[in-house]
């Protein structure tokens, strides 16, 4: 193997690295709380707020980061950010398995959302190094992919493995191979040209003002980060327990569950995009519809809760939900269309910052609601009651009046 091929093998098995970090961010993103929901509680003896909080710390720093990593990542390069950030979330991935302390584990939280949040750029920057232009949204859809199943690992193969191993003996061997990644990283690192660090590049408030003076940039992050973060507080926060204390599902079939809206959402992206491409690519319409679809999907939760109708139909709701939220194939391409180049990918990085810190706050809120009203025990295990999850509910339901607001004030001229 010649010197040349020898390089570039490098740098395609270190975005494989970088693959791998990113499927362990989105498996704990996805698994902690959402998964392990009852078993917090019961070893931690905390109630809802402090256990939601596990997911809105990670929520909250990920998006902050989102701001700052497109200016990390060409100022550094792709492969030093991902190292730095491998470092990072295997740090928190070994510290919250092993404490029972909350501010360790509250810290350890924020560590993994802050080195869960440096993958995506990161590996997107070094892909467009070494793919043709003609690969380069086959291969994104693939790391993708790759990515995303970690959250559908996160639920019932997580749940199903409980049964051999406990969680933290299972969080901290995922960790242990993450670890093994950092290392093997950090050994293959100097065998790669990395470009010299740009000291140019610097942080700017300008960019960021361009984008939020635009009226049509705010709806659509108004409408994207209510339609983004009903659903993902379902799936990683709430979701599972509601499935098992409102519709009395087992631990299992609540866990598939939730894997199967990871599905859904990993699969959607395309499936949207391909149909918005069949209607002539109308997109704001198809934002617009989406609202509707959030508001009747919220709307038939809450009528459940008011009449106590238990139904494995709201199952059926949540995978409506998570293909309806699964929109970034649309969003971006409409923030590209709507903004000037230069300022393109600050739009976008604002919109993750939308998504994720709105997550956070539904995640903080939820803690509190469900502490409204008095929990009942079944065994060690806490259920909360249905005025708990009606006022969950009813808050999410709110939002989608507020979403479907914003989308209609979006508009098809650009």
């Amino acid at each position: 193997m010649n010197k040349l091929n020898k390089g570039m093998f490098v740098k395609i098995f270190l975005i494989f690295l970088g693959t791998l970090f990113y499927f362990f961010a989105n498996f704990q993103r996805m698994a902690v709380p959402g998964a392990i929901f009852d078993l917090l509680e019961q070893e931690l003896r905390v109630t809802a707020p402090y256990i939601t909080a596990f997911g809105a710390i990670y929520m909250y720093v990920y998006a902050i980061n989102q701001l700052i990593n497109g200016i990390l990542v060409d100022r550094y390069g792709g492969y030093r950010v991902m190292l730095g950030g491998g470092l990072i979330l295997t740090l928190g991935a070994v510290l919250f398995p092993l404490s029972s302390n909350l501010f360790i584990m509250y810290l350890s939280r924020g560590l993994i959302g802050l080195g869960s949040s440096t993958f995506y750029l990161s590996i997107i920057k070094e892909l467009r190094n070494i793919v043709s232009e003609k690969n380069f949204g086959m291969a994104i859809s693939i790391m993708l992919f790759l990515g995303y199943t970690g959250g559908i690992f996160a639920n019932a193969p997580f749940v199903f493995a409980m049964q051999h191993a406990t969680w933290r003996e299972i969080l901290l061997t995922l960790a242990c191979v993450s670890l093994i990644g950092v290392i093997i990283f950090a050994l293959l690192i100097p065998k790669v040209e990395l470009p010299k660090i740009n000291k140019n590049v610097k942080l700017r408030l300008l960019p960021f003002r361009l984008v939020l003076h635009k009226r049509h940039n705010r709806n659509l992050f108004s409408f994207a980060c209510c339609n983004f973060a009903i659903c993902y507080t379902i799936q990683t926060i709430i979701g599972k327990k509601f499935l098992e204390d409102f519709c009395l599902m087992s631990v299992h079939k609540s866990a598939l569950v939730l894997s199967g809206m990871a599905i859904i959402a990993a699969l959607f992206n395309i499936v949207n995009a391909y149909v918005c491409k069949l209607g002539h690519n109308h997109r704001v319409r198809f934002l617009k519809n989406a609202s509707f679809i959030t508001f009747g999907s919220l709307l038939l939760i809450c009528i459940a809760l008011i009449f106590d109708y238990k139904t494995d139909f709201i199952a059926a709701i949540f995978f409506v939900l998570a293909a309806n939220a699964s929109l970034t194939s649309i969003l971006v391409p409409v923030l590209h269309l709507t903004n000037r180049k230069m300022i393109s990918g600050t739009a976008v990085s604002i919109m993750n910052f939308c998504f994720f810190t709105m997550v956070g706050i539904l995640g903080t809120l939820t803690g509190f609601l469900l502490n409204i009203f008095e929990p009942s025990k079944n065994g060690d295990t806490i259920m909360y009651s249905n005025n708990a999850y009606l006022l969950v509910f009813g808050l999410f339901f709110i939002l989608s009046v507020f979403e479907m607001y914003k989308a209609m004030k979006m508009s098809d001229k650009y």
